[in-house]
């Protein structure tokens, strides 16, 4: 057995062994680092290997720390670069396709999901492409078993809640219905595109990537039960921890990054280290568990 929270400075093939000895995890959301988008000193020193042989060997890692049914949200991405210099010009990263390929056909996932992580942004000089404001999430099953989703897990509020819709468009509030008409209910689905900001996190915004609370909640809540164990093995700030609290999961992570300063002042703490300090103190105040 684990402690509900086991957050460790160690690395991620470490994190992820310690889940398959503890019999696996239901869920597992993370985002591991892109290609060349972050020196191995925003990491503690240590190196992971972005190409997609490195993917692919954490794949295999993550297929391990899965129970049978169980799911892996996995936000990857990469920077635009000059790829393939005999083209002349420079491209998006093909990794996140890559590696979606690899993951299903190579190691075995069934690829049940795709989904996209939005964020909003001003025009800028982006050269002859939009701005990058989407991320691929992939979402893989280990086979095996049956995967746990709750489909009202995570909704978002109806703007237009008490409408009547029928063949014949919407009408008013309180007006008749007619056979084949519904009412927009208070509460709508979560669709494959998650609107994001990562503003709105409630982690430390010193981290060099934070990730978007809004996005851990939606796996979270959908794609596990309360009470199951969940997993990030590259835990960055915490995002993901702190929604299992929020939510009454249990959690295992680990990161090797550390934080540079702290209101513009040197620091050199272990995330993991704060991550634990955060979570004992959100213990004293527990907020929305499920």
């Amino acid at each position: 057995m684990i402690a509900d929270f086991n957050v460790a400075q160690r690395d991620c093939c470490e994190t992820l062994a310690l889940a398959a000895e503890v019999g696996g995890v239901e869920l597992l959301v993370t985002s591991p680092p892109y290609p060349d988008a972050r020196t191995p000193e925003q990491y503690g020193g240590a190196v992971f290997d972005t190409s997609l042989e490195g993917d692919g060997q954490l794949g295999e890692a993550v297929f391990e720390a899965l129970k049978p049914g169980g799911v892996c949200a996995l936000n990857i991405d990469g920077p635009i670069r000059v790829w393939r210099p005999e083209l002349g010009e420079s491209e998006r990263s093909l990794i996140a396709f890559e590696v979606g390929l690899d993951w299903a056909k190579r190691i075995g996932f069934r690829y049940i999901e795709r989904c996209v992580y939005a964020r909003e942004g001003v025009p800028g000089d982006h050269g002859p492409r939009w701005r990058s404001g989407a991320e691929l999430v992939h979402v893989f099953a280990r086979p095996g078993g049956e995967v746990y989703f709750n489909k009202w897990g995570k909704t978002l509020p109806a703007k237009l809640a008490g409408i009547h819709y029928s063949n014949g468009g919407a009408r008013r509030r309180g007006g008749a219905t007619s056979r084949g008409s519904w009412t927009q209910a208070e509460r709508r689905m979560l669709s494959t595109v998650i609107s994001c900001s990562v503003g709105n996190n409630q982690t430390d915004r010193d981290h060099e990537a934070p990730f978007a609370a809004e996005l851990a909640d939606a796996f979270v809540l959908c794609y596990s039960r309360p009470g199951a164990l969940v997993c990030d093995p590259f835990v960055g700030s915490g995002t993901v921890a702190y929604s299992c609290h929020r939510h009454g999961r249990r959690f295992i992570g680990g990161d090797l990054g550390i934080r540079e300063e702290h209101n513009g002042k040197p620091c050199g703490r272990p995330w993991a280290d704060i991550i634990n300090e955060g979570l004992a103190q959100q213990r004293l105040f527990p907020v929305g568990i499920a």
